[in-house]
């Protein structure tokens, strides 16, 4: 017993180092509705949806997905592409793995997947006081750049599975062993000398 609550102490102490959160600047809030970077049809037939009253982050969903919906705690992984509004894509991904409100994403792309279910298709459009804000991203994304990511939800995995999903199942057995392996070793015999080995 104690060997798994010095484990899951290891754990939670490696995703508090690992996954520190990050603190984008703040700019102005702005609207998208003028604005337009994707491909989506008639934009009056089918508009995007706000979040909140006021809110510039909007979305679109293209498929509903199944399921019950993503909640803060979850692992998602996702498949995702991000573009600049002028359309030049800066970032993709097959199998990326992120905790819901762990603060370990950009603010916006957190927000834009809540209540998102298992199979759920988006596009998510995040102002810049979401995203980067006015310092951008060493020259990949200008300062104060809208952004519009579209993003599939493959899985998401609950609780502690989700945990050992976000840090790896590899790593975690090692992490095991080695934990063991300390708890071990002041019963082990000592090792024996080597003849001709070290004097």
């Amino acid at each position: 017993m104690k060997l798994l609550t010095l484990a899951a102490f290891a754990l939670a102490a490696l995703q508090a180092v690992a996954f520190s959160p990050l603190h984008p600047s703040a700019t102005a809030s702005r609207s998208f509705t003028s604005v337009r970077a994707s491909d989506d049809g008639d934009a009056a037939a089918d508009p995007f949806e706000s979040y909140a009253a006021g809110s510039s982050l909007a979305f679109k969903e293209l498929s509903p997905g199944s399921g019950e919906p993503s909640a803060d705690g979850d692992v998602l992984t996702v498949a995702y592409g991000g573009k600049l509004f002028e359309g030049r894509q800066f970032d993709s991904s097959e199998g990326w793995k992120f905790k819901m409100g762990g603060g370990n994403v950009m603010p916006g792309f957190d927000e834009g997947l809540k209540g998102a279910k298992e199979g759920s298709k988006r596009i998510v459009r995040i102002p810049p006081e979401l995203a980067y804000g006015a310092t951008g991203k060493r020259g990949i994304i200008p300062p104060n750049s809208d952004l519009e990511f579209t993003i599939e939800v493959k899985e998401i995995t609950r609780g502690i599975a989700g945990d050992i999903k976000l840090f790896g199942e590899e790593r975690l057995i090692g992490l095991i062993a080695c934990v063991a392996l300390m708890g071990a070793a002041p019963f082990l015999p000592p090792i024996p000398a080597i003849p001709g080995f070290g004097n």
